[in-house]
């Protein structure tokens, strides 16, 4: 949930050139009043992302990747909205005024607590690794060959032995025993005492990309169950969101568009410290889509570097597949049984992983190969039909279908058959024919374009009453979000989907300028037809009341209305 005041985002959207921030990534070429470059958000051979700079939004005709600067710059970066606005904010020249009333208020004061409890938790930790009572950290640092500087880069810490020396240090600075406990960094029992969640652990703070702390991840040294400990979910940490080194990899990311990803808190460590700089990991659940999408803002190819063993194996498997869902390029390496990036760097240096890199497998080639060796026919083609039915758009789906269809045997053209189609409905062009004889959908869709592109005329049609003819859930509510934006243009308060589309109706609006007002009467005599056909039907429930009640006063009445509306 995002605070921003709506007019400042309407200010540095007109501070700053979408043009300008697009450009940056992405090789822009003027077409007829657009600009037009490859997509920075899948992988592709020709150019089929637009912006439009007058409407102040982009759009992929490949990804149906959409919307304004600010989505842009939140994607591409790989931020939430309230990290990409302070960013451009502060490069803009605005200054930020929060909303601070109500629910709002207490909501973002509790997450402004966990960050504070969170750095406060962070320099505790330091400070303990540091001190006398941190040696067995230390030397477990140096026998895993751990650098001091990798360790200082990625501000290591240890939690001491004991129930309460978090809490007490927390409480010194102000904290209550509670704030540390939606924090994530002390745990509460059934009983209601509090005492701290990391104990003889080695800390490995979890950044968000903007720097701040966000949870930690404990490693026990020695013996001990769990062998790796994460903080709670909080208000400002969600499990499955954070990709662990992403924040050090992120300059380093955006220069080779490239990401190694591992499995480990030490694998990444080692690789940055033999000059993998550009990785980053998974934080020891298996990858998710939101993960995959932090990335795809990032990069154009993930190289996997997975454990040999099954569940290393078969976690590639599943990675693999959600990152080439996703447009992006995915290469896999797979170490030798018992190996590992930190066994192999250490044991071998740079030189070796290089070598292995060299061998690395293609993506699909190695989920197909997976499955060929481990499932059974029926399996595979549940696989593959859930690969191909997961991409959305129609190109991406084109590229993968021969490809699969060699590798398995199969025909390609049943392969189109079955999958070439893409789900949902896309915007088609509408004139002034357009608000005739057509399916429900598709006439929401078409009567929404012309409010979206026209929002000097949504009054009219809020007193036409255009949500009574909106004949499924989604448009009444896309409707009544359009309504009540409280800034022309503002998405925030959309759901993807409804971007899209929002962007979508947004592109034609040139074509349909000059037929506005022809348009604008059709849907007008449209929503009066349909409306009175509303009211028709009413009235022959209710002239069918009144006949059974015998209430013939009344049928003669309703006989007269109705000869009216005719």
């Amino acid at each position: 949930m995002s605070f921003i005041d709506p007019r400042d985002v309407t200010e540095i959207k007109t501070r700053l050139s979408l043009q300008d921030i697009v450009g940056r990534y992405v090789q822009l070429r003027s077409v007829g009043g657009r600009f037009m470059g490859p997509c920075p958000f899948h992988q592709e051979t020709k150019a089929s992302f637009s912006v439009i700079p007058e409407q102040g939004f982009y759009y992929c005709f490949g990804c149906q990747a959409s919307g304004d600067i600010i989505e842009f710059f939140k994607n591409i970066n790989g931020l939430d909205f309230t990290e990409a606005v302070t960013q451009l904010a502060e490069e803009a020249g605005v200054k930020l005024s929060r909303q601070e009333k109500g629910q709002i208020k207490a909501a973002k004061s509790r997450a402004a607590v966990c960050r504070e409890v969170n750095s406060w938790s962070n320099t505790f930790f330091r400070q303990c690794l540091e001190s006398r009572g941190g040696e067995q950290a230390r030397r477990y640092l140096e026998q895993r060959q751990i650098s001091t500087e990798t360790s200082q880069s990625f501000a290591l810490g240890w939690s001491p032995e004991g129930w309460s020396n978090l809490k007490s240090f927390l409480e010194s600075k102000g904290f209550t025993p509670q704030d540390g406990v939606e924090a994530g960094v002390l745990s509460q029992n059934e009983r209601g005492r509090i005492y701290d969640r990391f104990r003889s652990r080695l800390i490995f703070p979890i950044n968000s990309l903007s720097g701040a702390v966000v949870a930690f991840g404990g490693r026990v040294i020695g013996d001990g169950d769990p062998k790796y400990l994460n903080s709670s979910e909080s208000p400002v940490y969600t499990k499955g969101d954070h990709l662990y080194g992403l924040y050090q990899a992120r300059p380093h990311i955006t220069r080779s568009r490239q990401i190694y990803l591992t499995e480990g808190y030490l694998d990444v460590m080692a690789l940055h410290q033999h000059g993998f700089e550009n990785s980053c990991g998974v934080l020891g659940t298996a990858l998710t889509r939101a993960q995959v999408k932090r990335m795809a803002g990032l990069a154009r190819e993930v190289v996997l570097l997975f454990d040999g063993d099954a569940p290393g194996q078969n976690a590639a498997l599943k990675s693999a597949e959600m990152i080439l869902q996703a447009g992006l390029t995915c290469r896999v390496l797979i170490f030798p049984q018992g190996e590992d990036a930190h066994s192999l760097l250490t044991a071998n240096g740079k030189q070796s992983l290089e070598d292995f890199l060299q061998k690395t497998s293609d993506g699909l080639d190695f989920c197909l190969r997976m499955l060929i060796n481990n499932r059974s026919p029926g399996e595979t083609m549940q696989w593959v039909e859930n690969f191909i039915t997961q991409i959305k758009g129609l190109s991406l789906r084109s590229y993968y279908i021969p490809r699969i269809a060699h590798s398995l045997g199969l025909t390609e053209k049943e392969l189109r058959e079955k999958f070439s189609r893409v789900p949902g409905t896309t915007t088609q062009e509408i004139t002034p024919e357009t608000f005739k004889s057509k399916g429900p959908d598709q006439r929401d869709r078409e009567l929404l374009t012309f409010a979206v592109c026209f929002p000097q005329d949504r009054f009219r049609l809020q007193q036409k009453n255009l949500s009574m003819v909106l004949s499924s859930q989604w448009a009444r509510e896309f409707w009544e979000k359009l309504c009540s934006m409280q800034q022309e243009e503002d998405l925030s308060g959309l759901n993807p989907d409804e971007s899209v589309f929002f962007v979508q109706c947004k592109m034609q609006k040139n074509q349909l300028e000059q037929e506005r007002e022809q348009i604008l009467s059709q849907l007008e005599d449209f929503i009066d037809r349909c409306m009175s056909r509303m009211s028709t039907k009413n009235l022959k429930h209710a002239l069918s009341r009144a006949q059974q009640n015998r209430d013939q006063e009344e049928v003669r009445r309703i006989l007269g209305l109705l000869q009216k509306s005719f």
